[in-house]
């Protein structure tokens, strides 16, 4: 029998739509017909509403509630972890505080266990790993600063119970370099914050100075009265460490220029001269980070000592001419930060060329015409923290170096950060704030939408462009 010839059993099949194959619908037809792919919208707008309600998106009073618990839970957990074995748990726990504080304005969450941390840090700065330390160290700022938001004689002390042995470490020259550095901050920090003394900081001051004066090329020399002892002998360098770093110098310089932010006028206007001389010596250095400490501290000590007309008319010798240049000391100083401002050498990487020259310039016209920084912060909603003088500059880095990334949401709302930087009280939090978080959620979600929406059509057009070619 004669086999049946069947036209679609050969050939390769046709693609595109049904309706093409039929007779060529239209594009409309195409897209609004029967076998038209359809956008699922219902699905979709239920899982936002879902969200909206359950406060994914909204920000609903119990999502915040249950967020809060766990913060809550987190910080606890934090806290008794510092007392384990392991020194892997200790030193998350110990990260884990230091995120959560520095981020996170909470301070009568850490007031109910103030007594319980406090009591693991200091023992962690008495017992502990090197390692531990260097991390509870910089704790104990974050600490300081969340506690004396609330109250600051509770922050005085808690800083009183650990500033010996925050001194004890820094001046332990075995100790880890990191570790001596993260103490020097955490000790100037605690001392600028807490209800210190003239005594305690004229005593750090000279403490402090101990670190870096040992890096000057040319030691402080003192007279011994003995009259027996040979006259060559008679001059004596003065009892200062042996051993020191250049990380640690620059990081006493640093919290040197801290601590005298909140000296006397008439205490800096005496030492003036003498603490010149010492920071000129720095310049020579051959680390930039010791240089630009020490030319940082020069611009501040040069503001805080600048002397009005009637003062520089009568000045004694103690006291620096500052705007006439007077001294043959402040000249030979200005010599030296102008040289350093256009300084260019080879063997010096070229990052660290260019801040060298960018601070010396502005650290120059600090001391010849009395020119602040000049820096403008933005922040929270609409808010702006105007940095134009060296004291307020010093003190707003001392304190990013601590929050760092979380400097924004204390200038917000810490009102000890606030009052330290000039800025008043907090303002309310504004109303519209969930509202506009809303909208963008809404708008993502309708972008979202149109995307989906025009890569269904292109994917129908490429289909119809498909099916027309295969006719050729």
């Amino acid at each position: 029998m004669p086999k049946k010839s069947s036209k679609g059993s050969k050939g390769t099949p046709k693609r595109g739509l049904p309706g093409l194959r039929r007779g060529g619908a239209s594009d409309e037809d195409s897209v609004n017909g029967d076998t038209a792919s359809v956008v699922s919208m219902a699905s979709d707008h239920g899982s936002y509403d879902e969200g909206l309600e359950n406060g994914n998106c909204g920000g609903d009073e119990v999502d915040v509630t249950s967020s809060r618990e766990t913060l809550e839970e987190k910080i606890s957990a934090s806290i008794e972890g510092m007392t384990e074995k392991s020194a892997g748990i200790r030193s998350t726990s110990i990260n884990n505080l230091i995120n959560i504080l520095s981020q996170q304005y909470i301070p009568d969450s850490i007031n109910s266990r103030r007594e319980t941390l406090r009591d693991n840090i200091e023992r962690i700065l008495k017992r502990g790993a090197r390692a531990d330390q260097a991390l509870v160290a910089g704790l104990s700022s974050i600490f300081a600063l969340q506690i004396g938001s609330i109250d600051l004689d509770l922050a005085t002390e808690d800083f009183n119970e650990l500033k010996p042995l925050l001194q004890t470490i820094m001046m332990d020259f075995t100790a880890p370099i990191l570790v001596r550095v993260k103490s020097c901050y955490a000790l100037c920090l605690g001392l600028f914050l807490a209800e210190s003394t003239m005594e305690d900081l004229c005593a750090t001051l000279v403490q402090l100075e101990t670190l870096f004066v040992v890096n000057n090329p040319t030691p402080h020399l003192e007279v011994k009265e003995d009259t027996t002892a040979s006259p060559f002998k008679a001059l004596t360098p003065a009892k200062t460490p042996k051993v020191t770093c250049e990380s640690v110098a620059a990081a006493a310089v640093s919290g040197w220029s801290l601590l005298i932010t909140v000296m006397p006028k008439e205490y800096l206007k005496q030492k003036a001269n003498r603490w010149l001389r010492v920071l000129k010596n720095l310049l020579d250095q051959a680390e930039l980070e010791v240089r630009l400490n020490a030319g940082e501290a020069v611009a501040l000590l040069v503001e805080a000592c600048e002397l009005d007309e009637d003062e520089s008319a009568s000045g004694s010798e103690d006291e620096t001419s500052v705007n006439g240049h007077g001294s043959l000391e402040m000249r030979n100083l200005i010599s030296k930060l102008r040289e350093l401002s256009v300084q260019s050498h080879k063997y010096q990487a070229k990052k660290d060329r260019r801040q060298q020259k960018h601070n010396f310039r502005d650290y120059l016209r600090a001391v010849e015409d009395g020119d602040g920084p000049d820096q403008t912060v933005k922040f929270g909603h609409g808010e702006v923290l105007e940095i134009e003088t060296w004291v307020k500059k010093r003190q707003y880095d001392a304190i990013c170096q601590v929050l760092s990334a979380g400097i924004n949401r204390h200038l917000v709302e810490n009102t000890l950060v606030r009052e330290i930087l000039g800025l008043g009280a907090p303002r309310p939090i504004q109303s519209d704030a969930m509202n506009n978080k809303q909208a963008k959620a809404e708008k993502q979600f309708q972008n979202q939408l149109n995307f989906k929406f025009r890569s269904v059509n292109r994917g129908k057009c490429r289909d119809q462009r498909m099916a027309t070619l295969d006719d050729y």
